[in-house]
C-alpha cells in the first residue's frame, strides 16, 4: 500500500488532484491509515493508469468515471469516438498553422 504522497510523486499526479479523485468517487482509496490518511494499492494504480490514459485522450472526468464503472459501456467504441474527435482538432489545428503561415509577415 502506497500513500497518496507516495503515489503523487510516483505518477506525477498532485496529491490535490488525487483527493479531488476520490471525492468525486472516480479513485477512492483502497484504505486508511490509523491517522486518516489514504493508501493505495496495486488496483488503484492500475485504475489510476487507465484514467491518466483516458484523461490523456481527452475525456471529461464524468465519462471516465462511466468507463470504469460500467461493464456494459463499450471501450473501444468510446475510445474510436475520442480518436476522431481529437483527428477533427489536429486538422483543425493544422488548418490554422497554414493559415498563420500564410499571413506571417
Amino acid at each position: 500500500m502506497r500513500t497518496v504522497k507516495e503515489v503523487s510523486e510516483l505518477t506525477g499526479i498532485s496529491v490535490r488532484t488525487l483527493q479531488y479523485y476520490d471525492k468525486i468517487g472516480l479513485l477512492p482509496p483502497s484504505g486508511h491509515t490509523d491517522a486518516g490518511y489514504r493508501l493505495y494499492d496495486d488496483a488503484a494504480l492500475e485504475r489510476l493508469q487507465q484514467i491518466l490514459l483516458f484523461r490523456e485522450l481527452a475525456f471529461p472526468l464524468s465519462e471516465i468515471k462511466a468507463i470504469l464503472e460500467s461493464p456494459d459501456f463499450d471501450r473501444n467504441k468510446a475510445l474510436r469516438q475520442q480518436i476522431e474527435l481529437l483527428e477533427l482538432k489536429k486538422e483543425h489545428l493544422e488548418t490554422l498553422i497554414l493559415f498563420a503561415r500564410g499571413i506571417e509577415l
